[in-house]
């Protein structure tokens, strides 16, 4: 049955990790204290129930809904770059235009990755409504707890526009597993796709991934384009392009100490919730060297592509004007840009960019070493021809 052996391998995975966790004690990446044994030993278990309900139901599409094989991804639009580079914003602006982008929303990936889920949830939602909605005030009350410092990242909501990898955590890729299981070797890999990661194992995700567009599209009905974000694809351009060849990429920019900064603050409550050591010199290491190998791969990956097929945008000229650059963006892609968003981008306030001269100095790696490394590589990035600017 398609797609078992990966389902299968990502439960194995989920397994090995968390034994092998459970036995770390002294990891400096996570060392073991009493919540991190708590979260291991009560919440992993639910974990992988869940996972394991979720590889059943998507299994089962292939026995009742064959048909979502047929569907062909046709000229998607993926919004990547490094993390805290204004994806999410871009994302979330894009898919405004209901009529004319698809795009997975937080209950969809997390919850009904597939099709028989997403039919049973449709229906306990009408239910629901025809009796007032009580259950949907419930969930969106348990949501907000449960979501606690993830808002810190971005704001987290079950209606919300969200990134499609989080439909990979039944094969155990997705990246943001990395802050349970930081020693994880095949979680760190997935930070660096199309470089590092063994390339049957690479073929699988990829393939994997693009079956859960394809469940998308033929519950949506096949009609609207595929809007998809996800800030830790930008090590996977290669794949996602032999997978979708036809496909128009927008990635996304920022000066790296600042969005590494970034990145360390938003993820301090994985430091609460499972223990991980995110202030330590190991830990942030394994972002650092993230952040440089991917724009370096995006740096080289683009410059082999023409430029209706990437756009590069800059945060700071998003911020500071997004009504001029997002349609100017769209434009150099081939992509027309609808009045319902042309007439939200109007609305939109500009945010000048102000740079902080102290970006870097919450980090614990050495700030000079971190810009020696890594501010080559951004401004060979945003030199490329197809980076979309503010005009002088």
């Amino acid at each position: 049955m398609k797609h078992l052996r990966t389902l299968a391998e990502g439960l194995g995975r989920y397994l090995g990790w968390w034994l092998s966790a459970l036995v770390r004690w002294r990891d400096p990446l996570a060392p073991m204290t009493f919540r991190r044994a708590a979260v291991l030993l009560l919440g992993m278990p639910l974990f992988l129930l869940v996972q394991l309900i979720h590889a059943v139901c998507l299994l089962l599409d292939e026995l009742l809904f064959p048909g979502y094989r047929k569907v062909v991804i046709k000229q998607p639009l993926f919004v990547t770059g490094i993390p805290r580079s204004g994806t999410t914003f871009l994302h979330r602006t894009l898919a405004v235009d209901h009529e004319r982008y698809t795009t997975l929303t937080t209950w969809e990936a997390l919850l009904a990755p597939s099709i028989v889920q997403r039919k049973i949830i449709h229906a306990l939602a009408w239910l629901d409504q025809c009796l007032g909605g009580p259950g949907q005030r419930g969930v969106n009350a348990l949501t907000r707890r449960l979501a606690g410092g993830l808002d810190d990242i971005h704001e987290v909501g079950l209606e919300a526009a969200e990134e499609d990898y989080l439909a990979l955590l039944p094969v155990a890729g997705c990246f943001i597993m990395l802050l349970a299981f930081p020693a994880a070797l095949g979680l760190q890999q997935l930070g660096h796709l199309d470089q590092q990661m063994p390339p049957a194992r690479r073929k699988r995700l990829l393939s994997f991934y693009y079956s859960c567009l394809q469940r998308h599209l033929y519950v949506d009905g096949g009609q609207r384009r595929l809007l998809s974000k996800n800030a830790a694809f930008g090590s996977w351009l290669e794949g996602l392009y032999a997978l979708c060849p036809d496909g128009r990429f927008i990635i996304c920019a920022r000066e790296p100490l600042a969005a590494l900064n970034s990145q360390i603050s938003s993820i301090e409550s994985a430091h609460a919730l499972f223990g991980s050591a995110v202030n330590a010199d190991a830990f942030q290491q394994l972002f650092a060297d993230q952040f440089a190998d991917t724009l370096d791969h995006m740096t080289k990956i683009l410059a082999r592509w023409p430029i209706r097929r990437a756009a590069v945008v800059d945060m700071a000229d998003l911020g500071a004007a997004p009504g001029e650059v997002i349609p100017a963006v769209l434009e150099q892609l081939e992509v027309e840009a609808s009045e319902r968003l042309k007439t939200h981008l109007l609305a939109l306030p500009k945010r000048p960019h102000r740079p902080r001269a102290n970006s870097g100095d919450t980090l614990a790696l050495p700030r000079s070493v971190l810009e020696q490394r890594l501010l080559p590589l951004y401004y060979q990035l945003i030199a490329l021809p197809h980076r979309k600017r503010i005009t002088p």
